[in-house]
Formats: C-alpha cells, structure tokens, sequence
C-alpha cells in the first residue's frame, strides 16, 4: 500500500507546483514607456495628455552613454489627438508650445519629465528625435525632444508660411546610458617613518660621487705609466774644432 499511496502524493505535487512555473512571468519580456504628448498656451485651459506611443526598454547592460535605437510604435490614435489639438491651439498662436512627456504609473502628472519645443516649428517638421535617459538604477528620469528643420535662430516662420495642422512623422528615439565620470588620478602617499613623518627623498649625487672610481682609475694609469720619454739629441752633442 506504500507505493500506490507515494505515486498519488507526487502527482498531487505536481498538479500544485505545475501552473505555479506556467505562470511566472519571463524575465526577458521587455517593459514599456509610455510617451505622451499634448499642446498648451499659457492663456488658456490645460490640455490634458494623449498618448504618443510606446517604447520597449532593453537590458540596461545594452544600453550605450552615446544612445542605443529602439523601435518607436506610434498610439493608434495620434493622428486624432494631432487635429484635435490644432483644433484646440493655433500654432501660429504665439506663446504656444508642444510638450512631451514619460509617464510615470504612480505618480502625478506635474513631475513627469517634460521637453518643450514651440509649437509653431512642429507644422514645417519632417522628423524628430527622442532621448530618453536613465539613470543607474534603471529608471528613465529625463527626455530630449527635438523636431527638424528649425531655424538657425530659433524664430517662428510668418504665420501665412505655418500650416495650421500638427503633422505625423517619424520619431527616431534613442535610449541613453549613465554616463560614469572619469576617475580622478591620485599620487601615491609619500613613505613614512614609524612616527608617522614623511622620509625625505635621498639627495642626488653629483658628477663627482657618481664617477669618482673611473677618476681614480684613470689617474692611477697616468701615475704608473709615469712622464713620457724625451726624444735623444743629434749626434750625440757639438764636437770641438782643431
């Protein structure tokens, strides 16, 4: 009777711990960032956001400081929520701007990071640019939005030469890394003594104390090869006249 009592405790083990795995989320499943967007003047009511669309967030080891593309996918309802903010705001309308935005589940609106270009470029745009970063833990904490062309100075165009429409582009959106700062370079603590003071450096040695062997050696050679011989005279000295 054990045996059959045993096979019937594993299998009830098994139907227990089985959808436990089965429903345990992948690790490798990426997490979304939601972009959101909308139009506001400071002369009239707040608009409130509208999607933009979603990125997904790689491994953060994939990350590079310098900015690694991800697929953008726009929300299905861009195209609507762009007329209806034309509709909303001008943007010839001066004063009125495009704010993009993280959105944070959890948290209120008015601390999500925002970047800000003026509306009235957003019409003559064909492409723009998103620079999510993150910080060292993993949590993207700022965004660079950028629409092109603009103008060299910054001024809006005539309103006759702005279309009155927001118009839907390609979004080009980059994720970038911590940037780790550069170590500082340290000298090596000078050599102490016993009672903690600093030991002097050793003198260096002039010319002398550096080669005095090779001067002594040298003299002592002239010494015993003692004074060179003088030459013999010719003939062996004047010789008297008879």
């Amino acid at each position: 009777m054990q045996l059959p009592l045993r096979s019937l405790f594993l299998f009830c083990s098994l139907l227990f711990i089985s959808p436990t795995y089965a429903q345990s989320p992948t690790q490798d499943e990426p997490e979304l960032i939601s972009i959101q967007h909308r139009v506001v003047h400071p002369n009239l009511p707040i608009t409130p956001w509208s999607e933009l669309g979603t990125v997904a967030i790689p491994p953060l080891q994939s990350l590079s400081p310098l900015g690694t593309p991800v697929k953008f996918t726009p929300s299905d309802s861009l195209l609507d929520d762009l007329v209806e903010f034309a509709e909303t705001i001008d943007p010839t309308l001066e004063g009125a701007l495009y704010q993009v935005t993280l959105e944070r589940p959890g948290v209120s609106d008015g601390v999500w990071p925002v970047s800000v270009v003026k509306a009235c470029h957003v019409p003559r745009s064909t492409s723009s640019s998103l620079n999510i970063h993150f910080s060292a833990s993993g949590l993207p904490f700022a965004l660079d939005y950028f629409v092109s062309p603009v103008p060299h100075d910054g001024s809006c165009p005539s309103p006759s030469e702005t279309r009155k429409l927001y118009p839907a582009h390609n979004t080009t959106v980059k994720l970038v890394a911590p940037r780790q700062p550069p170590q500082p370079e340290l000298r090596t603590p000078p050599p102490l003594t016993p009672q903690g003071e600093p030991i002097p450096p050793v003198a260096e040695k002039n010319f002398v104390q550096k080669y005095w062997i090779y001067m002594v050696i040298v003299l002592g050679a002239l010494l015993i090869s003692g004074p060179a011989d003088e030459p013999a005279g010719n003939g062996g000295g004047a010789k008297g006249g008879k």
